[in-house]
């Protein structure tokens, strides 16, 4: 597992280093846009997952101990950083990338 206590100016500056394949910045974290997604509570859906919204074009559907675990940054990454990932197996079992949880979104445990 990672070190899971690293300073966030360094990780901040890790982000800030990271390149495309064109060896371009992937992330310019000085010209940041604002970014707004719906999400409505529907308590059918499974932990840990979204679905898209049907009666909101672009939204999404998630159940409530989803929504409230999920950091506000979840969508706005996309697929760019999983040399981030950072595994973690919760008390109750189930293993998660804590790079978008606060806390566990299937039991509500804090990530420790």
């Amino acid at each position: 597992m990672k070190n899971l206590n690293l300073d966030p100016n360094q990780i901040l500056e890790f982000i800030k280093q990271i390149e495309n394949m064109a060896g371009a910045p992937n992330f310019d974290i000085n010209q940041r846009e604002e970014t707004k997604i719906n999400i409505r509570v529907n308590e059918n859906i499974a932990p840990a997952m979204f679905k898209a919204d049907l009666l909101i074009p672009g939204g999404y559907v998630a159940n409530s101990l989803t929504i409230r675990a999920m950091k506000a940054d979840i969508f706005v990454l996309g697929d760019s950083l999983d040399d981030l990932s950072t595994p973690y197996t919760c008390q109750c079992g189930k293993e998660m990338d804590i790079q978008f949880w606060k806390l566990c979104p299937y039991c509500g445990r804090d990530i420790l």
